[in-house]
């Protein structure tokens, strides 16, 4: 048996050196992008602010904030904080700028193809989110830069920096002044840019770098299923519990009740329900297969096809029983199909290799360290805990609000986290019935719905919060006094826009800007289903808002 040589050693060793660095430069760019780009406004630079000049002594041009403004981007430009960071990712550019201009750096037709889809997938959503009737803008320039800087990145790759600062600051005018909603469902576009940038400044400087830009995405890709079937494995009661304890029947159930195919009756509802609960082991198992197998992705190119085909099946099943839409990570995993089934040797034949493969379970199983990747995994109860919307117009006529007509704050009122509105005891569960405590799930199922509001009395936590139902309700004043006067108006870029990610309806037909409103009424609602029986446990207006007349 041959013994490994000096050379070989070396050549491992800077392999795995080589990958070491670019999960490094991907976390270090990622935290300054997210604190600095997509955070600053909202809070980091405030405090930034608290610790160099104290409490209330900052210069305006290091306070003021871009939403006020006619394009965010432009204004941010001024704020020296965003400048900064900004500059920090040309700085690299800058210092290899020779090698640049002779054009030592070249990039192959995989990288322009996936980053081009990420980028022109990202574009789409923020070009076309409807217009931000609190901050009375459309921001027509930061629209249309978004779109023309996606288009350029097919060509001059190297504008992914500026796109990934306006797509992140151009986002987080949805958390402000409120706290909005998460990146969530999109955040790996920015994912796949941040690597992009990485992945470039390690060539530069590296000369003999030669793993593959393809190669890390798919290993981020791997970790985001392999790292939430880990959390399904390791929640209580373990390995067993979430395969053999869930029920999906529930979350159909709740998602129903909350909007989803709400023409439906209940009848088929509850037939569908039963199907889910009588194979629940049998679904939930093969769901589980699914995304531990993340871990092999990167084992051969045809196992890689075969499973990222499998994700996006598995996708539009949680879509078509959950109303959960995880469009954008069927985008990417569709691309890399398309990728590699054209790409037969090139790229391919430097991905899949024992020494890449291996190499790729380390990055998954590290991943919760350097990638910190979404970690989806709950409990379904038979409780489900949502809030609804009437509004009443000038002419007194009353509708419901259907959540995604509240675009473009849309996805902030999908996910029904307002029990700050609530001054009464409540439990953990989400607003589409789920929680990641097992025990309480029991607690449930045992109580029944006769003596639910026992176990909510003595398990529950008031979360009522008078400063932010203020704030709330300050904000829905602002957006519906500037909406009613724009009623007329038809915003022509929403005619584009892109998949929601949560979906609900009103089986009335909702509101459809029928006439100016007058007043904007929050229900908190909690239905118990057992056996495909409903009880409602609750149904209380928490809010009830006049909105000013001009």
């Amino acid at each position: 048996m041959q013994r490994p040589t000096l050379q070989s050693h070396k050549y491992i060793n800077n392999y795995a050196i080589q990958l070491v660095l670019i999960i490094l430069l991907y976390a270090c760019y990622h935290a300054l992008a997210q604190h600095i780009f997509f955070e600053g406004f909202l809070f980091s630079f405030q405090k930034i602010n608290h610790i160099l000049f104290g409490a209330a002594n900052a210069p305006a041009i290091f306070t003021t904030v871009p939403y006020h403004s006619n394009s965010i981007f432009l204004s941010s430009l001024q704020n020296p904080y965003f400048l900064a960071a900004l500059a920090l990712f040309y700085i690299p550019l800058f210092l290899k700028r020779k090698e640049l201009a002779e054009k030592r750096l070249d990039f192959d037709k995989i990288s322009r193809i996936v980053i081009f889809i990420v980028a022109a997938a990202l574009a789409w959503e923020l070009s076309t989110y409807d217009y931000n009737y609190y901050l009375d803008h459309a921001f027509y320039f930061d629209r249309i830069l978004l779109i023309v800087l996606a288009l350029l990145l097919l060509r001059y790759p190297l504008l992914s920096p500026l796109f990934l600062a306006l797509a992140f600051v151009y986002r987080s005018q949805f958390n402000y002044p409120v706290d909005g909603f998460p990146l969530f469902d999109k955040r790996v576009f920015y994912d796949v840019l941040v690597m992009f940038m990485a992945h470039t400044y390690a060539r530069l400087f590296i000369p003999s770098f030669k793993v593959p830009f393809l190669y890390f995405i798919l290993c981020m890709v791997a970790a985001n299923y392999f790292i939430t079937g880990l959390k399904k494995l390791l929640m209580q009661p373990h390995i067993y519990g979430w395969v053999a304890c869930n029920d999906p029947g529930d979350l159909f159930t709740n998602v129903h009740y909350r909007g989803w195919l709400a023409s439906t009756s209940d009848i088929t509802i509850h037939k569908i329900a039963a199907f889910l609960s009588r194979y629940k082991v049998i679904l939930q198992g093969i769901v589980l297969l699914i995304e531990l197998s993340g871990i092999l992705l990167l084992r051969r190119r045809k196992t890689t096809i075969t499973l990222l085909l499998f994700f996006t099946l598995m996708h539009t099943g949680i879509f078509m029983l959950g109303s959960m839409l995880f469009w954008k990570w069927m985008v990417l995993d569709l691309c890399l199909v398309l990728v590699l089934v054209f790409d037969r040797n090139s790229i391919s034949s430097e991905i899949f290799t024992k020494k890449g493969f291996y190499a790729s379970i380390v990055l998954i199983l590290c991943s919760s360290v350097w990638l910190q990747p979404m970690m989806i995994g709950w409990y379904d109860t038979r409780v489900n805990q949502f809030f609804t919307y009437e509004v009443t117009t000038r002419e007194g006529k009353v509708y419901e609000l259907d959540k995604n007509e509240m675009n473009p704050y849309h996805q902030w009122f999908e996910y029904d986290n307002f029990f700050f509105l609530v001054n009464h005891p409540c439990l953990r569960i989400t607003g589409f019935g789920y929680t990641n405590k097992y025990d309480l799930v029991k607690a449930i199922r045992q109580s029944g719905p006769a003596n639910f509001k026992a176990l909510e009395a003595r398990l529950g936590q008031n979360k009522y919060n008078e400063k932010k139902k203020e704030q709330y309700d300050a904000f829905i004043k602002t957006y519906f006094a500037n909406r009613n006067r724009k009623l007329q108006e038809y915003f022509w870029p929403s005619f584009f826009s892109a998949p929601n990610h949560l979906y609900s309806y009103s089986a009335t037909g909702g509101y459809k800007n029928a006439a100016p409103i007058q007043h904007f009424k929050v229900i908190f609602n909690q239905v118990y289903t057992r056996d495909g029986k409903k009880t409602i446990i609750d149904q209380s207006t928490v809010d009830d808002i006049l909105i000013p007349i001009d």
